[in-house]
């Protein structure tokens, strides 16, 4: 563990790489806490027996693909995804229910500990995407972040659970960063 920690150490050396890590740990800390929050609000739908996510796949095929919609869409992506939530996801309103609290949960834990933060990020953004469709209009401090995470993802994981797996399996702990960073 003390290894751990004077690798962490000598990265920190870069004042760079420092702001970078302490910017983007706080940030996952917070952002990891609203997923859990999150999360925890919506188990309320599985305590008073009202599936909530029928009504937000309803409003989502009515944004992307409605009657009403006339967009430029000529790979039939909008259309494509507004069948298969209204042919599937439509269907299942209760295991929808249960797997958005399960990943909100999931995202919300990788980002506490600082684990796999890019896979995560990339999960937590094809959701915050799919509540911005269904008319959450909440989201986009989300999705910047996400993106921010996509790009940044060995940093925020520094201190966490994956930078001390990344060290205990002899990886050097930012070696693609540091290269890309020297180059801006």
């Amino acid at each position: 563990m003390s290894s751990y920690f004077e690798a962490v150490k000598t990265q920190f050396k870069d004042r760079k790489v420092a702001f970078l890590v302490i910017i983007f740990t706080v940030a996952r800390l917070i952002y990891g806490w609203a997923w859990v929050e999150s999360a925890s609000h919506k188990l309320v739908w599985f305590s008073d027996g009202k599936l909530n996510s029928a009504g937000k796949i309803e409003s989502l095929v009515t944004n992307i693909a409605g009657p009403k919609v006339s967009s430029f869409d000529p790979l039939y992506i909008n259309k494509g995804f507004s069948w298969v939530a209204q042919n599937i996801f439509l269907g299942m309103p209760g295991v929808t229910d249960t797997l958005v609290v399960i990943f909100e949960i999931l995202v919300g834990l990788s980002m506490l500990l600082g684990f796999r933060i890019f896979w995560f990020a990339l999960i937590a953004m094809f959701m915050n995407v799919q509540f911005l469709a269904g008319g959450s209009f909440n989201n986009f401090g989300y999705i910047w972040t996400n993106l921010g995470f996509l790009k940044f993802a060995q940093y925020a994981e520094l201190l966490g659970v994956g930078g001390f797996l990344k060290h205990k399996k002899n990886k050097e702990l930012l070696s693609e960063c540091k290269r890309e960073l020297s180059t801006t």
